[in-house]
C-alpha cells in the first residue's frame, strides 16, 4: 500500500468523446533537444479536453481527447555511461495554458524504458494562465514522449511547451579527512535468518523504525511483523549488538506500514502496523517484556502511517495528562486519494484513546498528501513533512504542516530555495528537533541530491539548504532521516550514490551506500561520513513509484534516532549481500522468490536487473563526538583501530585476469595506506598505490600484466590516530 497521487471530483463526470480526436497533433510532431547544453525546442499541443483523468495507465495510453502527444529525441554528447560520470544534466519542459473556467492541465514525460515523470508543479487548479514545470535529472538519451494531458479539464484546451536541455560538468572538492573525535560507524545489524516472516511468507526488513529507550539503554527496532530489542555490548572490540524478538502475539501476523516511536521522557514504546480498516496498536512501557493493546483515531487514512508523543503545546487542553501520561501522543495517516488528504489525531491517555482526527493535508493546503514522520518539538510545535509544498513563487518545493496549539490549526512553512521532484519519483523530508527548538529539515530535492535546510524561528526564515553528499560526489538520494540532540547538533542520515540517471529506471546502474552527515555549530557546517564503507546498501535502481516493482525491496523509509549519550543510530534496509543461501522475500509481488547465491557486497555486477534481498541493517555510532554536550567527552574517544571490511580479488580466488587491479577497502578512514604485491617466490611487483581522501579504499595498479597461472600474496596496511590495520590474502591468475 502506498502513496498513489490521484485527482478526483465529486461533481458529475462530464462526458467523453473519443470518436473525433487523433491521438497526436502537436506542432510539430517530434523533435529533439541536445547534444549542445542549453539547446530548446517549442511545442504547441493540441487542445484536450473536457475530461477529468483519474491518472495510472491511461497516462502511458495517451487515450483521445485525454491527452496530446509529442516525440522528443534527447542527444548526449557521449554515451550515458560515460557522460554522467563527468556531468550531470536536467531537462526541463516549461509548459502553460490558458483558460476561462478553473483548470487543471497536466504535463508528463516517458524516458526510453517507459519510466514516468510528471505531472509538473504546481499541480493545481488555475483561472486564466496556467503554467507546470517538470523537471527530469540527468535524463536517458534517446526517444522520450512528452504529454500534454487533461487534469480536471472542463473545456478542450491547448497547450504551450518549452523544452530545453542544460548540462554541466562536475566538480567534486576532496572530502576532509577526519580528526580523531569525529563520528565513526559500527554495523549492529542482526545476523542472517534473524528475521521472520508474516502469514503470507513475506520477510520483514523494509520501512524499518527505530527508538531507543534512554532509561534502559537499550534501542527498539521494527519492521513488518517483528520487533526487536536491542542490547549493545561497548566492552567489546568491535561493540557488539544482541537482538531479541519481543514481537507481541497481535503484531505478527500481518502489518502493512509498520512503525514504532520511543517516548525519551516516558520510554513508552508504541508500535502500529496498518491493516487498511484500521490500525493494529500496541504499546510497551518495558522495553518489550510487555505489551498492552492500544487504539487508533478515527476518521483514519489507509496509508503511511505515523505515530510520535510529545509535550503539550501551551496552554494544553484540559484533558491533557488526567489519564496519568504526561505527553501528547499523535498519529497520522493518508490517504490512497490525494484529494480526501491526510489526517491526524491526538491521544491524552498515552495511546489507549484518541480524540477525533482532523485533516492536515488536502483540498485547500499548499503541500501534497503524501506525509512524512511526524515530529514534536519540546514546546509542544507540531511538524509533518510533505515533499511537495508550493512555495511563494509557485514551484513545488519541500515542506511542512505545523501547528502551535496542539492540532486546533496547521500552518505551511516551505524551504524557499527547495525543489521537489516529480509526482511518485521522490521520497519524504524528515524534520530533527534541538533542544531549542530549532528544525533542520533533510530533502531529496528535484534534482535527487541530499540537501538539508535550517530554521530558528519555526520556519519563518530559513537558511539556504545545504548539499550535504556532495564532498562524496552523491548525484541521487533516499530516505532523508534526521535527528537532532542539543539546540546547535544533528544528524542527517540517507542513501546515496554517485551515479546521475533516472534512479527509477530498471536500467540505472548505481551503488548506494549509507551516509550520515553531522553538525556541531547549527547548521553552519556539515562533516558526511559514509556508514557502510565497503559495504553496499543497494545495487540499481530504488523505486518510489508505489505498487510492485523489483527495485522496490527497500520499500519508503529509514529511520534515525539518538540515545541516552547522544550516540546516534540509523536504521535501514539492507537490499544487498554476499549471501551463499536461498532467501525467501517478496519481489514485485511474487512471494517467496529464491535469493542467491549472490556477492552483491563486493561485486559491482551482482544484482544487476535482478531480484533484490531485504535485510534489516542498523548503524551505530561507536565513536567521535555526539549530539549531546552533557555527555562529552564520553565516548568519543573510543574510536577503534581501523580494519580491513573486504578485498578484492577475493581471497582464494582462481582464474583472475592478468589485468586485474588489487585492493583492499577500510571500515573507516585512514590517514595512510599502503598495498604490497609478491610473487609465489616473493619477488614484489612493481606498480601504483592510490587511495582517496578521504582513503577508505586503497587500490594497487601493476606496471604491467600479471604472470599467468601464478599465486599472488598481497597485504594491505592503513594507519589513523586510533591503530593500524593489515591485512594479507592470496589469488591466482
Amino acid at each position: 500500500m502506498r502513496r498513489v497521487q490521484v485527482q478526483v471530483v465529486t461533481c458529475a463526470l462530464l462526458l467523453l468523446v473519443f470518436s473525433a480526436s487523433p491521438g497526436q497533433a502537436a506542432s510539430p510532431s517530434s523533435g529533439s533537444v541536445g547534444p549542445a547544453s542549453g539547446s530548446a525546442i517549442a511545442v504547441d499541443f493540441a487542445p484536450v479536453g473536457p475530461g477529468v483523468s483519474s491518472g495510472g495507465t491511461i497516462e502511458s495510453l495517451c487515450a483521445p481527447v485525454y491527452c496530446d502527444g509529442f516525440n522528443l529525441t534527447v542527444a548526449l554528447p557521449q554515451p550515458d555511461g560515460q557522460f554522467y560520470s563527468s556531468h550531470v544534466a536536467s531537462l526541463q519542459i516549461v509548459y502553460t495554458w490558458n483558460s476561462t473556467l478553473q483548470n487543471d492541465m497536466d504535463v508528463f514525460a516517458f524516458a526510453p524504458d517507459g519510466t514516468e515523470s510528471g505531472p509538473g508543479t504546481p499541480d493545481d487548479i488555475s483561472t486564466g494562465a496556467g503554467k507546470e514545470v517538470l523537471t527530469v535529472a540527468n535524463p536517458a538519451s534517446g526517444s522520450w514522449f512528452v504529454e500534454s494531458h487533461v487534469g480536471i479539464t472542463p473545456v478542450a484546451t491547448p497547450a504551450h511547451a518549452v523544452i530545453t536541455l542544460t548540462y554541466q560538468t562536475v566538480t567534486v572538492p576532496p572530502p576532509p579527512a577526519l580528526g580523531p573525535h569525529d563520528p565513526r560507524f559500527t554495523n549492529a545489524s542482526p545476523p542472517l535468518h534473524y528475521q521472520n516472516a508474516d502469514v503470507l511468507s513475506r520477510t520483514n526488513a523494509g520501512e524499518p523504525s527505530l527508538g531507543t529507550d534512554w532509561k534502559r539503554g537499550v534501542a527498539m527496532y521494527m519492521a513488518g511483523t517483528q520487533i526487536s530489542r536491542i542490547t549493545f555490548n561497548d566492552t567489546a572490540s568491535p561493540p557488539t549488538a544482541t537482538w531479541t524478538d519481543v514481537t507481541p502475539p497481535q503484531q505478527g501476523v500481518v502489518n502493512e506500514d509498520a512503525i514504532l516511536f520511543t517516548d525519551h521522557q516516558t520510554n513508552r514504546t508504541i508500535a502500529t502496523g496498518l491493516l487498511v480498516a484500521g490500525s493494529n496498536a500496541t504499546y510497551s512501557d518495558d522495553a518489550g517484556a510487555t505489551w498492552k493493546p492500544g487504539s487508533f483515531p478515527v476518521p483514519h487514512s489507509p496509508d503511511h502511517e505515523t505515530v510520535a508523543s510529545g509535550p503539550y503545546a501551551a496552554p494544553a487542553p484540559p484533558t491533557a495528562g488526567l489519564a496519568g501520561y504526561p505527553n501528547a501522543v499523535w498519529y497520522c495517516s493518508q490517504n490512497i486519494l490525494q484529494i480526501a488528504g491526510s489526517f491526524c489525531g491526538r491521544s491524552d491517555d498515552g495511546g489507549i484513546t484518541y480524540n477525533p482526527s482532523g485533516m492536515v493535508f488536502g483540498a485547500g493546503s499548499p503541500c501534497g498528501s503524501i506525509s512524512g514522520h511526524i515530529k514534536i518539538a519540546p514546546d509542544g510545535t507540531i511538524y509533518v513533512p510533505q515533499n511537495n509544498c508550493k512555495r511563494a513563487d509557485g514551484i513545488g518545493g519541500q515542506g511542512t504542516a505545523m501547528s502551535t496549539d496542539n492540532g486546533s490549526t496547521w500552518t505551511y512553512p516551505v524551504i524557499p530555495d527547495s525543489t521537489a521532484r516529480s509526482g511518485n519519483a521522490g521520497t519524504d523530508p524528515s524534520i530533527g528537533i534541538g533542544s531549542g527548538g530549532t528544525i533542520y529539515e533533510g530533502y531529496e530535492a528535484g534534482d535527487g541530491h541530499a540537501r538539508i535546510a535550517v530554521s530558528h524561528d519555526r520556519g519563518k526564515t530559513w537558511a539556504p539548504s545545504v548539499d550535504v553528499g556532495a564532498v562524496w560526489n552523491v548525484q541521487n538520494s533516499k530516505f532523508p532521516e534526521v535527528v537532532a540532540g542539543d539546540d546547535n547538533r544533528a544528524a542527517y542520515a540517507f542513501l546515496g550514490t554517485s551515479s546521475a540517471g533516472n534512479d527509477q529506471s530498471a536500467s540505472f546502474g548505481g551503488t548506494w551506500y549509507l551516509y550520515v552527515a553531522f553538525t556541531y555549530d547549527g547548521g553552519g557546517h556539515w562533516l558526511t561520513l559514509n556508514a557502510t564503507p565497503g559495504d553496499p546498501v543497494q545495487r540499481g535502481c530504488i523505486w518510489n513509484g508505489g505498487g510492485s516493482n523489483p527495485c522496490r525491496n527497500l520499500l519508503d523509509f529509514n529511520d534515525i534516532g539518538i540515545d541516552q549519550n547522544g550516540r546516534v543510530l540509523a536504521a535501514y534496509t539492507d537490499g544487498c549481500a554476499n549471501i551463499d543461501f536461498s532467501y525467501s522475500s517478496v519481489v514485485g509481488g511474487v512471494q517467496g522468490a529464491q535469493h542467491g547465491p549472490s556477492n552483491c557486497d563486493s561485486d559491482p555486477n551482482a544484482f544487476a536487473n535482478t531480484d533484490k534481498v531485504s535485510l534489516d541493517g542498523l548503524a551505530r555510532q561507536g565513536c567521535g563526538l555526539g549530539l549531546l554536550a552533557a555527555k562529552d567527552p564520553g565516548f568519543y574517544n573510543a574510536c577503534p583501530a581501523p580494519t580491513v571490511v573486504s578485498v578484492y580479488p577475493a581471497a582464494g580466488a582462481t582464474g583472475v585476469p592478468r589485468t586485474t587491479g588489487v585492493s583492499a577497502t577500510f571500515d573507516q578512514p585512514v590517514s595512510s595506506a599502503t598495498l604490497r604485491l609478491v610473487d609465489a617466490s616473493g619477488n614484489s611487483v612493481l606498480g601504483t598505490v592510490a587511495c582517496g581522501n578521504p582513503c577508505t579504499r586503497v587500490i594497487f595498479t601493476p606496471s604491467r600484466k600479471l604472470s599467468n597461472h601464478t599465486l599472488y600474496t598481497a597485504t594491505a596496511t592503513g594507519t589513523n590516530p586510533a591503530g593500524t590495520a593489515t591485512r594479507t590474502w592470496s589469488f591466482s591468475t
